[in-house]
């Protein structure tokens, strides 16, 4: 299997020291991978999911429910999230 990301070294001698990167943070790793939402766009998505439910949260949404209509609800509730968020 090839892995860039690994090397070998030999076993007497001792493993070099990797340099740190200055762009090292979590944060900074999220930015890059596109990961990370600005938090206006995140609260417009969840204001209008609200409104697009009736204002049910998804607490009320599953609580007392015995069959699987509250599967279905929540798929729904997942599709539009992903299309507010492409």
């Amino acid at each position: 299997m090839e892995n860039p990301s690994l090397r070998e070294e030999p076993r007497q001698q001792n493993a070099p020291i990797m340099e740190a990167r200055q762009d090292a943070s979590i944060l900074g790793w999220l930015e890059g991978l596109g990961r990370l939402m600005d938090r206006d766009h995140h609260e417009r998505a969840k204001v209008a999911l609200r409104e697009e439910e009736g204002g049910e949260d998804i607490h009320s949404l599953i609580a007392g429910d015995d069959d699987f209509d509250w599967m279905i609800k929540m798929i729904r509730i997942m599709i539009k999230v992903m299309m507010i968020n492409q």
